[in-house]
């Protein structure tokens, strides 16, 4: 039977002294790509992965992260400073607005994601222009009246066959670079009227206009009769993939994918004049600060540039980033992320409150890397690169990332960004999405046999002793018998149409990550007929780890769960993260949890176990009321002591001196009794708290005073 948290809180409560769990965040680490920057001050915002990062440069080689802000399912676009607001626009969200009075500690004023009316959809990029903020994304152009930033409402909008990429609102006009769609340019004699006033064919990635000039980044060549609408005054920056333009006292800063340059305007020339490229370095955003740039750098992360002299700036410092992390494994106190483009990032996390990343490696032999595991001590990395016999391999690796060998795996058509590698006693197994498992001899690697069908994905993959489990993203979970020849169908079953991600065996159960289902408990004692027996439906479970008596299951969007197992099939809800960014997979080892979120890097955790409610004493209680907090002021636990005159609904709430809801601690039918109740503040910054007991009958506070 599926249990929910509420039963598993009044079990807690009833029970003198029961076990209850706690999930504790040690740290996170970034290991995204920084796509989005601007500055107020001496602070940088950067959009890294799906996080607004807010760093201090008063150490202008060595920006240090200050704060954070998590909760989104989308990267950043873009940025925008302005006096005391920070405008963000995230790709699925939107346009979020802060009050930067305090640059460290961003206040949320309003969002706009749309309106009725018209359709938005994955937003691409923005531009200011005094109360009026043009956004651009999928087939659309808008313009959102952002006067009252608590309640920004769109002016205009035009519906488009293509979507821009990027826009520049420049003297009653709005140039956008749209890719394949062109370049274009709309007159806005006002937000709430559009009109188109030409555009250009073309393949187009970046625009800037400045006094009489139209700076802009396109991918093909200009056509001998292609008509030029624009008037003499355009430049195309001559490297690939041109992204961002910025104009200081006629010195142009322009990147791309695959560099950074400098340009100088002259007033007797067409055409700018380079006076300074540097290769190698993608650079997808930029802000100018006094006599420093900032550039976001795609894979490499935060790079500060002197440029006093733009004929020849010089690199002051860098904070480094990696890219898309997507499956991770741990040795000793080594954790290894495979991170795409970036190879194995390896991370120490002998400290967990502050893991440091020692290196990357394995770029150098695999063109991407799609998982990482160790075994027998060392670590093997599966992933891919061009090649004439084989384009999937195997790279071996010692703890501290030194190659020892490699093993052609296979040659495949469609490089599927899926792959899995596992190991058994008498075999390694991979999976390749589309492609099939491949069963390999684990000694030497060799092709043993592969499992292929074109109506499957398969995803995860499970061996134990002579059987092999296998998921599939369209809901199924099959089992294959291994030894003595080709692989030999078992058995299988469907749980859903869109599930089947991250297994793992406990005894004769399969747990599954089973997308819409969650956490799915599947029966394989009889493995020609496994059965469903269990689920607890979540966000969207996609991946799945065991340590001891707990299952923990990243959650998509709903970020992380931990369940109890040791009654299996009955599985109890403990302890979870919810709304904090997007894990796609989770590693679990020795009570330590590392979640691994495809927009936000690595986050440590640790789950604790305490009792969270000592009854005090068996008389009952005359009243519903908070008795004390000990300490108070405290510095980051305080224990408040509350009774209950008989059993009743209660919310048990922490607010802020604004009236705002820090964390509701419970919300559920309590016993008569007295009772102890904990609040770990880690999370929360100095300054007042009210805590508060609400019953239908009374309501009963205590003011907390939070010093850090």
């Amino acid at each position: 039977m599926k249990k929910v948290f509420s039963l598993a809180l009044i079990l807690t409560l009833s029970l003198a002294f029961a076990n209850s769990y706690q999930l504790e965040k040690l740290s996170r680490l970034d290991l995204n790509p920084v796509e989005a920057i601007n500055s107020s001050g001496q602070v940088v915002y950067a959009g890294v992965g799906g996080m607004l990062n807010i760093y201090n440069i008063y150490q202008r080689d060595f920006p240090q992260l200050m704060n954070t802000i998590e909760g989104h399912s989308s990267r950043i676009r873009a940025l925008i400073v302005d006096g005391n607001r920070l405008y963000s626009l995230w790709a699925t969200e939107g346009l979020e607005i802060y009050d930067i009075t305090d640059p460290y500690a961003p206040h949320l004023l309003g969002k706009f994601t749309g309106d009725s009316e018209h359709e938005f959809a994955k937003f691409t990029s923005m531009d200011l222009d005094g109360n009026t903020m043009y956004i651009s994304g999928e087939k659309f152009v808008a313009s959102v009246n952002v006067y009252d930033a608590e309640n920004p409402i769109i002016a205009g909008y035009v519906e488009l066959n293509g979507t821009p990429l990027k826009i520049d609102y420049y003297n009653n006009k709005l140039f956008a670079a749209a890719g394949k769609l062109g370049l274009g340019a709309f007159f806005t004699p006002d937000p709430q009227h559009f009109y188109l006033y030409g555009s250009q064919k073309g393949v187009y990635t970046a625009v800037k206009a400045y006094r009489d000039i139209i700076l802009y980044g396109r991918l093909d060549e200009p056509k001998r009769d292609e008509k030029n609408i624009f008037g003499p005054n355009l430049f195309s920056f001559p490297f690939e993939s041109p992204r961002v333009v910025r104009v200081r006292d006629d010195v142009v800063f322009a990147g791309g994918m695959a560099n950074f340059a400098t340009y100088r305007l002259l007033k007797n020339r067409k055409d700018p004049v380079m006076l300074w490229n540097l290769s190698d370095l993608p650079t997808v955003d930029c802000v100018l600060k006094d006599d420093n740039i900032y550039l976001a750098n795609t894979y490499e992360g935060l790079s500060v540039f002197d440029i006093s002299n733009v004929e020849h700036p010089l690199e002051i410092g860098s904070f480094s980033t990696s890219d898309v992390p997507q499956r991770g494994c741990a040795l000793g106190d080594k954790f290894y992320v495979a991170a795409g483009l970036s190879g194995i990032v390896l991370i120490d996390v002998n400290s967990p409150e502050n893991p440091v990343v020692e290196k990357k490696f394995g770029n150098e032999y695999l063109h991407t890397t799609w998982d990482v595991k160790s075994h027998n001590g060392e670590i093997y990395a599966l992933g891919a690169r061009k090649d004439s016999d084989a384009n999937v391999f195997i790279e071996k690796f010692d703890v501290d990332g030194q190659w020892l060998a490699e093993y052609p795996i296979a040659k495949i058509d469609k490089l599927d960004p899926i792959g899995e590698i596992v190991f058994g006693e008498k075999y390694c197994t991979v999976s390749l999405g589309s492609e099939g498992i491949y069963i390999l001899n684990s000694t030497d690697f060799s092709k043993l046999y592969n499992i292929k069908d074109g109506s499957i994905q398969f995803c995860d993959i499970a061996i134990s002793q002579d059987l092999l489990y296998a998921s599939d993203y369209r809901g199924g979970y099959q089992i294959w018998k291994l030894g003595d020849g080709a692989p030999q169908f078992v058995g299988s079953v469907q749980t859903s149409q869109e599930g089947g991600n991250g297994i793992a065996l406990v005894g004769k159960y399969l747990l599954a990550a089973d997308g819409p289902n969650g956490l799915a408990v599947i029966n394989v004692g009889n493995p020609k007929e496994p059965v469903l027996e269990n689920s607890y439906t979540t966000v969207w479970g996609t991946d799945l780890a065991i340590d001891g008596d707990f299952a923990y299951l990243s959650d998509g969007q709903g970020a992380m769960k931990v369940f109890d197992i040791s009654h299996l099939p009955d599985v109890e809800l403990v302890d979870e993260i919810p709304n904090s960014g997007y894990w796609t997979h989770i590693y679990a080892d020795n009570g330590s949890i590392y979640g691994i979120d495809a927009l936000a890097g690595v986050y440590v955790y640790r789950l604790s176990s305490l009792n969270t409610y000592t009854r005090k004493t068996p008389n009952l209680p005359v009243e519903n009321k908070i008795i004390d907090a000990y300490p108070n002021p405290f510095n980051s636990s305080t224990a408040i002591t509350f009774s209950v005159a008989e059993k009743s609904r209660l919310d048990f709430s922490i607010y802020d001196v604004t009236g705002k809801q820090v964390v509701t601690l419970i919300n559920d039918v309590v016993p008569a009794g007295k009772y102890t109740l904990h609040w770990n503040s880690d999370d929360s910054p100095s300054g007042t708290y009210f805590a508060v007991l609400k019953t239908p009958t009374s309501n009963s506070e205590q003011r907390l005073i939070l010093v850090k």
